[in-house]
Parts: C-alpha cells; structure tokens; sequence
C-alpha cells in the first residue's frame, strides 16, 4: 500500500466532513495489516481547543468507508482501518502542526544522522516552511522537514526539561546551528 498516494485523497474526504488529517500510518499487528489515521477537528473552536470523540472517530469512520469502497476497492480487503484522536503525545507531521505548538517540548526523529545525531527532545522555537527550530540543552538546532522520520509532542518530559533560554519564534540566524548539509560542531 503506498501511503503517499493515499494521503491527499483521504485528507480532501476528511476534509469534507469537518476533519484534519494529522496523520496517516501503516502498522503490522499479527497477521494484520492497520491502516491509521489520527484525525483533529478542522474547526477547533474559539479557545483553539475541541477534543476529538469516540463519536467523532466513529463519525469519520462512516464517512470514509463507502468512499474508499468506491476510490480503493481492494483496500479494506487488505487491511484494517483504524481512526483515533492523536492524543496528547500527539505527532507533528507538517510545519504547520509545529506552528501550532510553538513553545511545546517534542521529541523528533530524522532518516539519517545531521550532526551525528539522530534523535532530538527540545523545545520547538521556530517553523519556517524548510525546517524546525529546536532548543536542547541550552543549543538552538535547526532540523530540516525532509530530514525527519518521526515527531510527536512530548507533554509528560515538559516539567523534567531544562525551561528554554529563548522565546518560542525569536531566535536569530546567528543562535541556530545549521543541521543540514556539511558537519558542524554543536556548542552550548
């Protein structure tokens, strides 16, 4: 199944009745192959906060059934749809779901090393459309979005972790330590 391919298609129909897609996946449970979308409202309210419901999943669950019968057929034949909140360790897949969350702790995840490191947990600070900002251990690091594999907000580290010395989306170019392209030496 190519993930990809089916993104846009499920994003636009989720769109359709009232929901974001936040993520889509594929996962391997026995013999079982899952396809999972975590989904948030399109509309989250005036306090920028609407808890997604059982009900909200069962209702997005309707709604795309019939119409993946018609756009993929052979699909639900393959695998098991799964649809749930993102939940508090939510992930964060696009520049704008790190916008949301500036100031917020994550952990993220890249392909390959940048710097020779691979797994990062610091506080977002920045979102430009290229990459994202983080604070860790006191060092501005800017990841690239195509550099990163996996990233998920990390609520339950925020009150162990060292606050940030910067304000969320006011570091300059000359704090942040590039984390692209040639090696460089991270210091605090």
């Amino acid at each position: 199944m190519d993930v990809k391919k089916l993104t846009g298609p499920v994003e636009r129909q989720l769109a359709l009745l009232g929901f974001e897609l936040v993520c889509l996946e594929t996962a391997k449970e026995g013999r079982d192959d899952i396809l999972r979308l975590y989904i948030d409202h399109l509309d989250r309210g005036p306090e920028g906060e609407k808890p997604i419901t059982l009900d909200d999943c069962v209702a997005a669950n309707d709604g795309l059934v019939t119409w993946l019968d018609v756009e993929f057929p052979n699909l639900r034949e393959t695998v098991n749809l799964e649809i749930s909140s993102p939940g508090l360790e939510r992930p964060l897949v696009k520049p704008d779901h790190f916008r949301r969350f500036l100031g917020r702790l994550c952990r993220v995840q890249t392909t390959t090393p940048l710097n020779g490191q691979k797994r990062f947990k610091g506080w977002i600070l920045s979102v430009t459309d290229e990459a994202v900002t983080l604070e860790e251990d006191c060092a501005l690091k800017a990841v690239p979005f195509e550099a990163i594999q996996k990233a998920r907000l990390a609520p339950f580290d925020e009150d162990k972790a060292p606050k940030p010395r910067h304000q969320p989306d006011q570091p300059t170019a000359a704090d942040v330590e590039k984390s692209a392209g040639e090696e460089t030496k991270w210091h605090s």
